[in-house]
């Protein structure tokens, strides 16, 4: 079975032994048993609708179309967010409750695109961008991408500020295979390429004055698989966290943001009356799994 099932069926059984949840999602006819039941999760996106509508409509107007079914070809698959290892549903069951939190948080970042982050919240001194990942660095990760990144990335290969290269191969005219490097380090599973468009997102609405200029917080919430009972393919998994946090914990995440901000302001002339610095040295990173999470908001 692939690992980013196992997980699921782990966190299902941790759920399920603590909580009423039925799982067994079935769709045309067939079943999906590492998602909630059809009832599980209709009660479940009723009780967003009445009591959390804010997120409900977050969540229905996101670019994830996370609470409907899925249709590719001739198949139909469950909603995202009812599957038991969502990192939509992790960051919603921790942060439901917590007023003035947003769900899908969508940054243009004037490279091209739109970084979808999973959650946010501002306060009178901080500004805090959520990435929420679950089951994501169980699974391959495509290196192939659009060529609007690579000027960017090339950039980021030269610059003396950070440790992070990009090994680029020239795939055709629209796209690219990439590598990541921090130092000595390989990234594999942590998302280097999502990471990149996230802090382009974060850089350009504060070059374009969006947010008063204050503290910036970008905390990264990695689900911690060593917290719940797994039985097959336990080693493998825990093996698979460690090196997402030590490719993570291998980045300088201040200095790869400041060579970004540099970018927008002198190669596509975004907010050049900003001062980089009052951008810059506001800015921190911290990795943080599901036990930790409320503590650093």
């Amino acid at each position: 079975m692939e690992l980013n099932k196992i997980l699921d069926y782990a966190i299902m059984a941790d759920e399920t032994a603590k909580n009423p949840i039925k799982s067994g999602y079935v769709t045309n006819g067939k079943p999906y048993n590492n998602y909630l039941s059809n009832d599980s999760f209709a009660e479940f996106v009723e009780d967003m609708k009445t009591n959390h509508p804010t997120a409900y409509e977050m969540y229905g107007k996101g670019g994830g179309k996370e609470l409907e079914e899925r249709a590719s070809g001739k198949n139909v698959y469950p909603p995202k967010m009812a599957s038991f290892g969502s990192s939509s549903r992790m960051i919603y069951n921790l942060m439901k409750d917590v007023d003035g939190f947003l769900f899908e948080k969508k940054q243009p970042t004037t490279v091209g695109g739109i970084a979808n982050l999973d959650g946010f919240i501002e306060t009178d001194e901080k500004c805090v961008f959520v990435e929420a990942k679950c089951r994501e660095p169980y699974t391959l990760k495509d290196s192939i991408y659009e060529r609007k990144y690579e000027d960017l990335y090339r950039t980021i290969s030269a610059s003396d500020k950070t440790s992070v290269t990009c090994k680029i191969e020239v795939i055709d005219e629209r796209k690219i295979e990439v590598k990541f490097t921090s130092g000595k380090t390989e990234i594999h599973s942590f998302d280097m390429k999502q990471m990149i468009s996230h802090l382009l997102g974060i850089a350009t609405a504060f070059l374009k004055g969006e947010f008063e200029v204050k503290k910036i917080d970008f905390v990264y919430l990695l689900f911690n698989p060593k917290l719940i009972e797994i039985k097959e393919g336990k080693a493998e998994i825990n093996r698979i966290y460690e090196q997402t946090c030590n490719e993570c914990n291998s980045v300088d995440f201040k200095a790869l943001f400041e060579v970004i901000v540099d970018y927008l302001q002198t190669v596509k002339g975004l907010g050049k009356d900003k001062n980089k610095s009052d951008i810059v040295n506001n800015f921190s990173f911290r990795l943080v799994d599901q036990t930790k999470f409320k503590e650093v908001l």
